[in-house]
């Protein structure tokens, strides 16, 4: 698993960088501070951050075998890419909510059509992304995600004092550049819980979307999903000069298992 994480952070995905519209330059060696201006020192991001959490999906099926979805997530970041073999710890660590819409077909593929992901630490929000485009690969008469989830998301707010690149610019100060910041998410595993839906995920669909769930949601594996979700995100930057656009790096797993082929 961590050869294909390595992997997954290394591999160019250049038509999702089209999308942002500009000339960008996926980071390395970046800063994280999670605690904003508090006392703990910023952390060095070699290539992306972890990612892990839970989401609640709603499917409303249009045919037999084409449905639309509503989906909440709850994520955490507990470690980065760094020196650290297994990854260095972040504490505090950011949490993130994310709310999502879009279509899908039994056996065959995910659209979202909108998304929004709000990263907070601890009770303040410090970054909001939109999503530009997310996509996923469903395993044959299932509606449950088969391996990866990718999604790209521009920045729309940022707060100062969190994200730095490698010379310790503030990024927050170019969120409203032409093409922004822009950050990758991809899931290596999208594993199905049998529990019920988590509270905190229900009353985080209920303040996206109408109507309302009464919970407790109990997964049955069509209309009502209970998601595990582990992954990592990357962020890039417009790099002024530069004509090339450079891919950021994410892929699907099932990509990745189409190259081996």
């Amino acid at each position: 698993m961590k050869s294909i994480k390595k992997y997954l952070a290394t591999i160019a995905m250049v038509s999702a960088l089209g999308a942002a519209g500009t000339a960008n330059a996926a980071l390395s060696n970046w800063y994280l501070d999670s605690d904003g201006a508090g006392g703990n020192a910023p952390i060095l991001v070699q290539d992306y951050l972890d990612l892990i959490g839970v989401s609640y999906v709603h499917n409303t099926f249009t045919s037999l075998t084409t449905f639309n979805f509503n989906e909440s997530g709850l994520f955490s970041t507990p470690t980065a890419d760094g020196p650290v073999p297994i990854g260095t710890p972040i504490s505090p660590q950011l949490t993130a909510a994310f709310t999502g819409s879009g279509t899908g077909s039994v056996g065959g593929t995910l659209t979202f059509t909108s998304g929004t992901l709000v990263v907070s630490s601890g009770v303040t929000p410090v970054a909001t992304f939109d999503l530009l485009a997310g996509s996923a690969n469903l395993a044959a008469g299932t509606v449950l995600p088969n391996g990866a989830v990718s999604f790209i998301f521009q920045a729309t707010a940022m707060s100062s004092g969190y994200f730095f690149d490698s010379a310790m610019n503030d990024l927050a100060g170019v969120v409203s550049s032409p093409g922004g910041v822009v950050m990758g998410f991809g899931t290596t595993n999208v594993i199905p819980l049998p529990n019920a839906v988590a509270p905190a995920l229900i009353g985080l669909y209920n303040s996206a979307f109408d109507p309302d769930q009464v919970g407790p949601v109990v997964p049955n594996g069509t209309t009502d999903l209970h998601l595990s979700n582990n992954g990592q995100f990357r962020l890039q930057v417009p790099e002024p000069g530069s004509l090339a656009l450079v891919g950021l790096s994410l892929i699907g797993l099932a990509g990745l298992r189409r190259r081996k082929d």
